[in-house]
């Protein structure tokens, strides 16, 4: 065979494997943006349930999970672009990332809600937080206050285990209750007087209600929100929109400040005619 027929056979060969072997590594770009997306789910829904929406705890976990979480569906989207940047023409690719494309307009929006909805949940988490920690200790020393009632009260050794038996207090061992009443009470404020001490360093242990120790990761969370934001605006697009999210955003912003702009041009010039008036005005009453 001469060469260059041999060269063009073998041209045409590995052009026709080439073909056949194109569309699988690039719908596989497809099936992997599936399974980020799929993994996303997971991750969501065993953070879901039980719904709780009312309950701080709840809604700072999901925020959580969603924002740790919120490269995936990302990844997976810049997936499908690649896979119809590569090949336009297969329909299914392109009908997957129209489909992802519409939903990421929500999403985009949605990351925005969450923001403001996470450093709601976290300030209310802290606060409720704080105010358990010091209904506990109030109730430590109602119990304690209590049990110094029963000691004081108490007529002999077998009630005073009764007393404290009944208000779930400590209990009397029976080499305790061989004691003499005073010393076994002694015995008893001693050991009232060190859970007190122990329910003070706790309060005095307790950290200050204060906004601002939430700081950096309030931050931290409202700057992950908002990028996360405008990754998925960056690929959101309507059904017949030519732009995309972040684009129209863009054209928004645009439009805004050329609306001031002419608005405070506008003032401006009507600031010179008014005074240019009223330089009128004065030379001609000076004449």
């Amino acid at each position: 065979m001469p060469a260059g027929l041999a060269l063009a056979w073998y041209g045409a060969r590995r052009l026709s494997f080439s073909s056949l072997l194109l569309p699988m590594p690039v719908r596989n770009f497809s099936r992997l943006a599936l399974v980020f997306v799929v993994l996303f789910a997971m991750l969501v829904l065993s953070n879901l349930f039980p719904v709780q929406p009312l309950d701080p705890a709840w809604q700072s976990r999901l925020a959580t999970v969603l924002v740790n979480a919120g490269t995936l569906p990302l990844t997976a989207l810049a997936l499908l672009q690649l896979a119809h940047h590569l090949d336009p023409r297969d329909p299914r690719i392109t009908k997957r990332l129209q489909r992802f494309t519409q939903l990421s307009i929500a999403v985009a929006l949605g990351y925005l809600l969450l923001a403001p909805l996470q450093i709601s949940a976290s300030l209310r988490l802290q606060s409720r937080g704080s105010a358990e920690q010091l209904s506990r200790l109030v109730r430590a020393e109602a119990k304690l206050q209590q049990l110094r009632q029963a000691a004081r009260q108490a007529a002999s050794g077998a009630d005073l285990s009764a007393r404290f038996q009944a208000l779930s207090g400590p209990g009397v061992s029976p080499a305790d209750l061989a004691l003499p009443l005073p010393v076994l009470k002694a015995q008893a404020a001693l050991a009232l007087d060190q859970a007190q001490a122990q329910i003070k360093r706790e309060r005095n242990a307790l950290p200050a209600s204060d906004p601002l120790r939430l700081l950096p990761e309030l931050l931290r969370n409202a700057v992950s929100c908002l990028a996360l934001a405008c990754g998925f605006a960056i690929f959101a697009r309507g059904r017949d929109s030519e732009l995309s999210l972040l684009e129209s955003w863009q054209v928004s912003l645009k439009r805004i400040r050329l609306q001031r702009a002419s608005r405070s041009g506008r003032q401006a010039d009507e600031a010179d005619y008014i005074r240019q008036l009223s330089r009128g005005e004065n030379d001609s009453s000076r004449d």
